[in-house]
């Protein structure tokens, strides 16, 4: 009989709640494949996707799920119900979301379409930080825990003197939303804001994150639009500040191109040598290196600015290490980047380093599993995300104008 031992485990110690859900949040976004981070660079791209767009994750998908789920959750406190029903009366209403949503068909962001009621993680589960995170949830509570509380909270007042004066200020879980349809979870529903639920969402992220990319384009959500990558938003109508946050995003997400694509590249000839696989090899990347090479060249001379903006992001000293390495490698020589044998050196052992006897490059067990999919992208720092929503903000003003 053979013992199975699992070569990883992940664990942690549930201290409090803001704890729990960043574990969640991790948990879930493994399961989106633009997440993958197979050398490291997830915790800097993620200190700059909140520092850009607070609030957001890539597995969320529509807008209008940050009204939806606070009418859900004020519908259940409205119904005082049981604790001990809440989880289940919960994922009913989730359910009936989906179906209200279904007419719209696949593709078009309805969260667990395909799955319905079967659904692992009703939205809910995605949403609940970025409710957070804008203000639209007051409290700092799980999901479980709220369930546990809902039921009273309609019913607490603030505290008062002998004479009726208020002597405490109670604050309900949710912010004031507009009224939902009567049909509300009966009948279709759609994703395009109404006037003022976009006024709503517009006015908490820029009351909670003055200052942010996020905040600033909800002045003007249309300037949106045209740009593939944040940077390319027209910098003229940007204050300094995050003119120099996206100058720093820009250069880091486009120097890490290239060692993403030589792991790739390293991965493709080392299947070729222990099984015969076809080789894929870099292309494009070089020359866009080129193209802004004085830039970039800059940028990695003065890396030390670099890392102050990134500083209690927890980023590792390990991972520092391993981007400055690559890149000054990369600005060296950008043309011959991928035949260079340090950089090589390099990212087998960050491999190594980051995933023990899981590295590819270092154990053919590994590598014999590898689907021969190409991993990694362009760090663009939840942008897609956030210039839907963007694009839902600017329609529903429009609209309304």
């Amino acid at each position: 009989m053979t013992t199975y031992t699992p070569s990883s485990l992940l664990g942690w110690l549930d201290f409090d709640t803001a704890e729990s859900e960043r574990v969640s949040t991790l948990l879930r976004s493994l399961e989106d494949p633009g997440t993958v981070d197979e050398l490291g660079l997830g915790t800097v791209r993620d200190a700059f996707s909140t520092m850009l767009s607070p609030g957001t994750s890539t597995i969320q998908t529509k807008l209008r799920y940050f009204i939806f789920l606070p009418w859900i959750f004020g519908r259940l406190e409205a119904q005082k119900v049981h604790p001990g029903d809440f989880s289940r009366r919960l994922r009913e209403d989730e359910a009936r979301l989906i179906d209200c949503l279904r007419h719209l068909g696949p593709g078009q962001g309805v969260i667990g379409y395909t799955a319905g009621k079967n659904l692992k993680r009703m939205p809910s589960v995605a949403y609940w930080g970025g409710l957070g995170s804008w203000g639209l949830r007051r409290h700092d509570l799980s999901i479980a825990e709220y369930g546990k509380q809902a039921a009273n909270m309609g019913r607490h007042q603030a505290e008062r003197d002998d004479d009726g004066n208020a002597t405490s200020r109670f604050v309900s879980m949710w912010t004031a939303l507009p009224q939902p349809p009567d049909d509300f979870l009966n009948g279709d529903l759609t994703f395009d804001l109404r006037e003022e639920e976009a006024h709503v969402l517009v006015d908490h992220i820029r009351r909670r994150h003055p200052g942010t990319l996020l905040a600033t384009l909800c002045e003007m959500p249309a300037a949106a639009e045209a740009a593939n990558y944040p940077w390319e938003l027209p910098i003229n109508r940007l204050p300094d500040h995050l003119v120099e946050l996206l100058r720093h995003a820009q250069c880091f997400s486009e120097l890490t191109l290239g060692p993403q694509l030589v792991y790739n590249v390293l991965l493709a000839r080392k299947g070729r040598e222990e099984f015969g696989w076809e080789t894929h090899e870099l292309e494009t990347w070089g020359q866009m290196v080129g193209d802004r090479y004085e830039e970039l060249q800059s940028w990695v001379k003065n890396l030390s600015e670099f890392w102050q903006i990134v500083a209690g992001h927890g980023v590792r000293v390990r991972t520092k290490d391993f981007v400055t390495a690559v890149v000054t490698h990369a600005i060296a020589n950008p043309l011959d980047f991928s035949n260079d044998p340090t950089v090589h050196r390099h990212i087998r052992e960050r491999e190594l380093q980051l995933k023990s006897n899981r590295a590819r490059l270092a154990h053919r067990a590994a590598l014999e599993n590898w689907t021969q999919e190409a991993f990694g992208a362009q760090l663009n720092y939840r942008w897609p995300i956030t210039k839907s929503y963007l694009t839902d903000i600017a329609k529903a003003l429009e609209e309304g104008a």
